[in-house]
């Protein structure tokens, strides 16, 4: 039925929209007219619930569940339940949880003893459920036993609260408190007094900042890494609300209860607008499609829950540069297999590593900007006199500034005619195009003048405490690699000797480091450990899953994979197995296509499991696996592929279970049906490894 609803809502969500002058047009608006007024809502990508007086109803206008008056809606982030807080006729708050899938199912009341509930939240991984109370105390429950996890005294009575995406903060609110508190250690990470009281605060998705718009119409931005103030963001009407797109470059507000505005937090003055007619809009969301790759605005209003495509947001620039400029810049210092390390100490250093860098940065850039000189108008500016230079105007870029003599001036009447040769391009701070390199031919008079900034302080310099990793940690983490690399093949040529396996297998091991900050706002370098196989496609039914498997142990593609791993962690990574020390294994789980006309038997080696958060092509929804009904979709197979390997991994590999281990589960089901696209994969991230 899940499925059904979604592509039925991403049908209705099928149509452009266009952006004129930053208005995005009302008419461009997917309505889902509802019976009742959407009072409130929450969403689960494009799958909402929304409610109205004592009652629950989902997208289609079905009611899921009554109860008392209802204040807030939580959907668990894995999509199994949601709880909502009500309110009795003698006012005393509680809060319900209900099952997802099933009407009026009630799973659990959480009602205490003469003190009112005032607050609900999850955390991102669907691991913790968060109930605030009248008593000042933080609850944090299992999701799925409701057990008592943990709970924490507050100074103030939350009326909100809210986790970050990486789960290292839980804030709690009264309006003109913030309480951020530190998850790693339990304790109070900072207190924020705020000048006006928040209407709303929310995280980041890369949880990098901190937003809290407030009454008085302005919205705080804060860096997470410190929570000091970065910038505050004016004239945002009564700023009810807000949420953040997907890769945190823009940040949605509820101006009033029929605009909501779309700002860019690195250039505020780019504003997207969207006016509703109906009003009484209270909720609004971003959601961005992996299937379309376009974000789209959710919000309800008098009568709908509607969705609007936005059109018109540019990709965050400099979060993809750094991606890049790190894959790229770890891969030129490993040392190569014939480079003696004489050689590789003399080709890799601090200082060989800096000019690398920034030519990488202006490749990429290059690239990324690729056609805007073709689509900028350009025009002539003012003459410096003093320097000898004159301006050229771009409508897209910064200016640029030519030496040009006194004497050629007549010649530079037509900026249109100018052609621009070899231009290099650089990222800035803002996340918009500089030229930094161009030789300017001018047809008038047949000369050339260059413009030269590549001397510019490039980004990875201005961000090289942030995105850089001390070269010393780089280069054992390269001889680490090539450590494993020996492992692979010892396993692998024993392995041929006795035919188990075929040449066409081909497994891949991977070592990064990778810069990151702890909950304390302190730079941590984490290490990930990476193993993943491929088999050819005529050889993969020989060496890897038959169709319909998933004992790890029938695939001898995997078993060797595993035991690669295990001879890893015996000798050379076993150092990072430290006791108490964080891990987070992510094991993936792969299917093709081939359709399962009949359910598949499942023997429960494996455990079984109901409503079990798991990402699905990276989202988290939820799966359900156990013996009575065996695995009727690919998905369920994938996941017992997947879970085959923690198990291994938990019998055979020692130390990890003295350490703070947190799995995720993968999957992923290819469009195509063949044995190649039945494989495993794992990435273990050693938290703070260094």
């Amino acid at each position: 039925m899940k499925k059904i609803l979604l592509l039925l809502i991403l049908a209705v969500c099928a149509s452009s929209t266009t952006v004129n002058a930053q208005q995005l047009q009302q008419d461009n608006v997917r309505r889902i007219a509802q019976k009742v007024q959407p009072k409130g809502m929450d969403n689960h990508s494009f799958g909402v619930f929304y409610y109205s007086g004592k009652d629950v109803y989902n997208v289609r206008g079905y009611k899921i569940c009554s109860g008392d008056s209802i204040d807030d809606l939580k959907i668990n982030p894995s999509y199994t339940s949601f709880a909502t807080l009500e309110r009795n006729k003698k006012g005393v708050t509680h809060v319900s949880v209900w099952d997802a899938s099933k009407q009026d199912e009630l799973i659990k009341k959480i009602q205490l003893k003469k003190i009112n509930t005032t607050a609900i939240a999850y955390s991102y991984d669907a691991k913790q459920f968060a109930v605030a109370s009248a008593d000042k105390q933080i609850t944090i429950y299992d999701p799925k036993t409701f057990k008592i996890i943990k709970a924490y005294t507050s100074s103030i009575i939350p009326n909100k609260l809210e986790y970050s995406d990486n789960n290292y903060f839980l804030v709690a609110s009264d309006g003109t408190n913030l309480e951020v508190w530190n998850l790693e250690r339990g304790t109070v990470r900072t207190t924020i007094k705020l000048d006006s009281p928040a209407n709303d605060y929310l995280f980041s998705n890369n949880s990098s900042l901190f937003a809290v718009p407030m009454k008085n119409g302005k919205m705080n931005i804060y860096d997470t890494k410190t929570f000091k103030l970065q910038q505050t963001i004016d004239d945002l009407g009564k700023a009810f609300a807000c949420y953040p797109n997907t890769d945190g470059k823009y940040m949605s507000v509820l101006n009033n209860d029929s605009r909501i505005s779309i700002i860019n937090l690195l250039d505020p003055t780019e504003r997207h607008i969207l006016d509703d007619s109906f009003g009484s809009i209270s909720d609004i969301r971003m959601v961005y499609n992996a299937v379309d790759e376009q974000n789209y605005m959710v919000y309800n209003n008098a009568s709908n829950i509607n969705f609007q495509r936005i059109d018109g947001l540019t990709p965050y620039y400099n979060k993809m540069m750094t991606s890049m400029l790190n894959e790229r810049l770890n891969q030129w210092m490993k040392q190569m297999p014939d480079e003696s390390l004489q050689a590789y100490q003399a080709r890799v250093n601090e200082t060989t590593r800096a000019v690398q860098a920034k030519a990488i940065e202006q490749e990429i850039a290059t690239k990324m900007a690729t056609g805007l000189l073709e689509t900028s108008d350009v025009a002539i500016g003012n003459y410096n006199t003093a320097a000898k230079s004159l301006a050229l105007h771009f409508n897209s870029m910064p200016d640029i500034f030519l030496d040009v003599p006194m004497s050629d001036l007549n010649a530079f009447n037509d900026a249109g005619k100018l052609e621009f040769r070899n231009a290099k391009y650089g990222l800035n701070p803002d996340d918009k195009f500089e030229l930094i390199y161009a030789e300017v031919y001018n047809p008038e008079n047949g000369k050339t003048y260059i413009f030269n900034n590549l001397d510019r302080q490039s980004l990875a310099s201005m961000a090289e405490d942030d995105n850089f990793v001390p070269l010393e940690i780089i280069q054992k983490s390269n001889m680490e690699e090539t450590a494993l690399l020996g492992i692979k093949e010892d396993v692998l040529e024993l392995a041929k000797q006795e035919q188990t396996i075929t040449d066409k297998t081909h497994i891949s091991v991977k070592t990064e480091a990778v810069p990151a900050y702890n909950a304390d706002g302190e730079k941590i370098v984490n290490y990930n450990v990476e193993f993943t196989y491929e088999v050819e496609e005529e050889y993969s039914a020989r060496d890897d899953f038959k169709p319909g498997r998933y004992h790890v142990e029938e695939s001898k593609a995997a078993m060797l994979m595993l035991e690669i791993m295990t001879k890893a962690f015996e000798n050379d990574f076993k150092k990072y197995m430290a006791e108490g020390k964080r891990v987070l294994i992510k094991v993936k789980g792969t299917a093709d296509a081939a359709p399962i006309n009949r359910a598949l038997a499942y023997d429960g080696k494996y455990g079984e499991y109901e409503g079990e958060p798991v990402y699905k092509n990276g989202e988290l929804n939820n799966i359900t696996l156990n013996k009575k009904e065996g695995m009727a979709d690919n998905e369920q197979l994938a996941f017992a592929r997947a879970l085959g390997v923690k198990n291994y991994i938990n019998n055979k590999i020692q130390g990890f279970a003295n350490m703070q281990t947190d799995y995720q589960h993968h999957i992923e089901v290819a469009k195509e049906e063949g044995s190649q696209f039945r494989r495993i994969s794992v990435i273990y991230t050693f938290i703070d490894a260094f």
